[in-house]
């Protein structure tokens, strides 16, 4: 048997591309992930912002030149932007490229060096990696940082902490800006090369044209990559292009060209991860008195089932159900029990003693944690009717 009660929680700040762009103004602009809800002044009123990096919080950005640049930070709603967060004033120069980890921020400073801060902003290090040529194409997994070095002719690689540096870690055959990875490669754009190149993160030949953008002229700005798609900018076309990670269903205008409708002048990217939940089915066992619930996420990541409307359950202990959850390594459907607990268990136990059957309502959320820096949790509400028949009962006469 199959019952499910659904209420759809708020939209999350999540499912979202965002890229630096000239105009209207100079802002930053987003769009959902199928390139709908364009918004070409999402924050508006900025410096000339070059490039913009997400965590699970915020929206941080470089902007400016030698004489005012400076890294700014928005709530990721878009809300209580600071074009200032860290200023000019601390040694912010000319600054390209950005890369955010839970404990740092990370940018390219004029003169081609890596700089660091504290990810409040505080203990600025404008000379963390000194580079020759390093600019437009700065990212970061959990353990790395990689950076377009040597005019764009290399990745460079280096630890989060500054140390074990390797300014020639992977060839990349024509870089031109924008550096993204995922679990498997590096990827950047190629610029003239009008594609989005990429590079195992292991080690082996780069492929300059893994995604051919297909238009005519123009080039390649910016690339971000999340589980499902990549994304890149063409400067030429004022259109934003995405393809699935595989390279496959390749579309070069998924956002159109320039103008007040369009992303006009678009440049570097940053993409979240996608954090819809899709409920599948809610099967009912009678005979255990529990529920299977199958859903499906886009990515990689945490999921669990509770009864608390956010992530972690407090009250777990004291629940009417157990509480349970499992690490995701792909996109992919899975399966969650809804099992009761506490007093809710024990008055349908009793039932069963008494009548034979019980039934209980139980209100459960579906969570899940996109893996990354930048994944934003979701939470689903499911409402579900346990019921538990016990076994007949023999008396002899």
């Amino acid at each position: 048997m199959t019952l499910a009660l659904l209420v759809l929680a708020p939209a999350a700040e999540a499912n979202f591309v965002y890229w630096t762009s000239g105009s209207p103004g100079s802002s930053i602009a987003r769009a959902k992930l199928n390139g709908t809800a364009l918004n070409t002044s999402f924050i508006a009123g900025l410096g000339d912002p070059n490039a913009v990096a997400i965590d699970s919080r915020f929206i941080y950005w470089t902007q400016g030149d030698a004489t005012t640049g400076s890294i700014g930070r928005a709530n990721l709603d878009g809300s209580g932007a600071n074009q200032e967060f860290i200023p000019h004033t601390a040694g912010v120069s000319d600054p390209s490229g950005i890369a955010v980890t839970p404990m740092a921020i990370y940018w390219q400073n004029g003169g081609g060096g890596i700089a660091r801060a504290n990810i409040d902003g505080t203990g600025v290090n404008t000379n963390f990696i000194p580079t020759a040529d390093s600019a437009c194409g700065l990212t970061s997994d959990s353990s790395f940082l990689y950076f377009l070095d040597n005019g764009g002719a290399q990745i460079g690689r280096a630890g989060l902490d500054g140390t074990s540096v390797s300014p020639a870690f992977a060839p990349t055959s024509g870089a031109f800006c924008g550096l993204s990875l995922d679990i498997n490669y590096l990827y950047w754009a190629t610029g003239t090369g009008n594609s989005v190149g990429r590079v195992p993160l292991v080690g082996g030949a780069p492929e300059p044209d893994f995604i051919e953008d297909g238009s005519a002229g123009g080039g390649t700005g910016g690339v971000a990559v999340n589980p499902q798609f990549v994304f890149w900018t063409n400067y030429g076309t004022d259109a934003i292009g995405r393809a699935a990670v595989n390279g496959s269903g390749r579309n070069p205008t998924l956002i159109g060209s320039a103008g007040v409708s369009g992303p006009a002048n678009p440049s570097q990217l940053a993409v979240a991860p996608s954090n819809k939940i899709s409920l599948v089915s809610v099967t009912i066992d009678r005979k255990r008195g529990t529920a299977s619930v199958i859903a499906r996420v886009q990515g990689p990541g945490h999921v669990s089932i509770d009864e608390a409307g956010t992530q972690p359950d407090a009250g777990a202990s004291a629940a009417a159900i157990e509480a349970s959850g499992m690490d995701l390594p792909r996109a992919e459907t899975f399966e969650l029990i809804v099992r009761a607990s506490g007093k809710t268990a024990r008055k349908m136990k009793k039932r069963v003693l008494r009548k034979g059957k019980a039934g209980a309502t139980v209100n459960a959320f579906i969570h899940f944690l996109p893996a990354g820096v930048a994944g934003v949790p979701n939470s689903l509400p499911v409402s579900v009717r346990l019921i538990k028949k016990g076994r007949r009962q023999h008396h002899r006469k």
